[in-house]
Formats: C-alpha cells, structure tokens, sequence
C-alpha cells in the first residue's frame, strides 16, 4: 500500500468530502487598469496555451481601458473551445479578458491552489465544462455550469502529498518531452543530409 493510501485510510476512513467550486471559490471581481499589464501578465486565450501547457507571452498588450485582476496563485481557464484544454495557475498577478476565467479561492486553509489546478486540469472537469458549453462554431464554456463543478476536499496534508505526486510526474513529462525534442531535431538533420546527398549526383 502506498503512502498516499495510507494517509487516505487515516485520515479519509468514511471518504472525502466534495463541494462544489463555488463554494471554496469564485471569479475575480476587481479591475486593473492596461497601464499596469506587460506581455508577461496579459493573459488572453490566444497565450494560453493547449493541452494543459500552461502559457507564453502575449503578442501585443491593451494600451486603454480596464481589465479582469488575477492575483498570484489564480487558475486561469480558456473558456472558448473548452475542449482546446486551455488553463494556467499563475505564478504572477495580472490582468484578463472576458474570454478567460480566473478563478480565485476563497480560503486556502481549506484547499492548496496548487491542488485545484490540478483538480481542474484533469479529464473528468475538462469533460464536464465540454459538455456544458454553449454554440457550435465558437462554443464556451457556462460560467455557472462550471462553479456546478464537485470538488473533492480532502484534508490538507492529502492535498500536499497528491501535490507532490503529480508534481514528479509533470517534471517528468518535461524532461521527456525536451529529449525527444532533441531527438527529433537529430533525426530532422540526418533526414536533411541524406536527402541532400541521395538526390545529388555526377554530372554525366
């Protein structure tokens, strides 16, 4: 049995807890103004980036009006086409559009941010927004389908220790994905030399 199961047996014996989102969470309320934002912490659904790959750089920054405030640790999802995966747990606070959702916890002695990004990055939530979204061409997410979503809420030293897991894993995912990176650009130089080189003959 693992660690993990063992502190679930301890601590869980009659199971965890789920509530909805709304309840431990809510959308950010205040504004900040354009003046205050840079490429870094412009957040639009065009820099964040698919499949749970967190985020880049904005292309270009609002230079008037105001917008949605984050603040550090708030987990930010793309909310059109959902099923693009879209979502980002910032390590900065920034400002948003409306076509992204930043959800802001409410206490987190009750629940680490760290441990609802992670909730909210898994299938069963992505499935779930997917299937509440709205339109066909440029679907969204439902805003108050989505603060409908169950979060479970196990006790806090659960939560860390999931954290940790799931943390491992995603430093390994990285350091595969950056050696086969590496492979790949190999194999693509190899590829070019010897295609250069077949398709080059003598003169007859």
């Amino acid at each position: 049995m693992t660690q993990l199961e063992n502190m679930i047996n301890e601590l869980c014996p009659d199971g965890v807890k789920y509530t909805k989102l709304s309840d431990i969470a809510s959308y950010s309320k205040i504004r900040i103004s354009a003046d205050k934002l840079n490429k870094s912490n412009y957040i639009s659904v065009e820099n964040l980036l698919p499949d749970k790959a967190g985020k880049i750089n904005a292309k270009a920054v609002p230079k008037e009006y105001n917008f949605i405030y984050y603040p550090f640790d708030t987990i930010l999802i793309g909310n059109i086409r959902p099923y693009l995966r879209k979502i980002w747990i910032s390590d900065c606070e920034g400002g948003t559009n409306g076509d992204v959702l930043p959800v802001v916890i409410k206490d987190k002695n009750k629940i680490i941010p760290k441990f609802l990004f992670y909730v909210l990055s898994s299938e069963n939530f992505f499935y779930y927004d997917i299937q509440h979204s709205k339109g066909t061409k440029m679907p969204r997410g439902d805003k108050t389908a989505i603060m409908n979503f169950y979060v479970p809420i196990p006790p806090i030293e659960i939560q860390r220790e999931i954290i940790c897991i799931l943390d491992k894993y995603s430093a390994s995912v990285a350091e595969l994905q950056q050696m086969l990176e590496k492979e790949l650009n190999l194999r693509k130089k190899q590829y070019e030399y010897y295609h250069d080189k077949i398709l080059t003959f003598k003169e007859a």
